[in-house]
């Protein structure tokens, strides 16, 4: 799991439970369907012929995940277990009540989440299991915060958006943004696709993971009177690690 950067100083999201729903029928290898996440196919009142679809819950380490140390290349293991033979369809993440979100080093409000239910489901596509072997299978979660925390009616809210990605075959671009702690953030984007990435402060690397193939523009936008920045045509080829050139942003 990893996280899409977000102005926040901390988001802290209470994690009880994770599993994936798996057809036990049908090969991971095989086709995806188009009706393979109707609610007939994937709800309580499975038919005759989806009756193999099963959930199995992984092995996790309950607890609080600061969403906002899991950035620029960093994730972090969230579950792992052993699941029937078959093709995984979701995964589903069950949160706890304490989420908490930080709007700088010590004022924090509650993070109350969306929605009649404590839990989510995400969508999982052949292309986005990396198979490290026959049987053995790996997916990465992006936690995007700036799509999933919200302001609203005097609280903050969490309607989580999560994307899967195959980290195996996604494309990845990397640079550094200086003067460190004063470029706030970078924006990687091009007519269909927006990425983002706050720079660590001790350096100023940055690493945007998961990026479709394509070329891009990149702005850096800088404070305390460093004016933005923004280079042009950069090229990235699927699964390949793209080294931006480095900015120095001035005044």
């Amino acid at each position: 799991m990893m996280d899409d950067p977000i102005q926040f100083s901390k988001v802290l999201i209470d994690i009880r439970q994770v599993a994936v729903e798996v057809d036990t029928g049908t090969k991971q290898s095989d086709s995806d369907r188009d009706d393979q996440w109707d609610d007939n196919y994937c709800g309580w009142h499975r038919t005759k012929e989806n009756s193999s679809v099963i959930w199995d819950t992984l092995g996790i380490t309950p607890g609080i995940y600061d969403l906002l140390q899991l950035r620029n290349g960093v994730d972090t293991l969230l579950a792992s277990g052993l699941i029937p033979t078959g093709k995984i369809l979701k995964v589903k993440i069950t949160l706890g009540a304490d989420n908490t979100i930080y709007t700088d080093s010590t004022t924090h409000y509650p993070l109350e989440v969306f929605g009649p239910h404590p839990y989510f489901t995400i969508n999982v596509r052949r292309v986005d299991v990396s198979a490290a072997s026959t049987n053995d299978f790996k997916l990465w979660l992006d936690f995007n915060l700036e799509r999933s925390v919200f302001f609203w009616n005097g609280e903050f809210l969490l309607k989580p958006y999560i994307t899967v990605f195959n980290d195996q075959i996604t494309a990845k671009l990397k640079g550094q943004a200086l003067p460190r702690r004063e470029v706030t953030l970078i924006t990687a984007y091009n007519s269909t696709d927006t990425l983002y990435a706050i720079p660590n402060w001790g350096d100023g690397n940055y690493l945007i993971r998961n990026v479709p193939a394509g070329s891009y523009s990149i702005n850096f936008k800088g404070r305390d009177g460093y004016k933005d920045t923004t280079i042009s045509n950069i090229a990235v080829d699927a699964g390949k690690t793209v080294k931006v050139p480095d900015v120095t942003l001035h005044k």
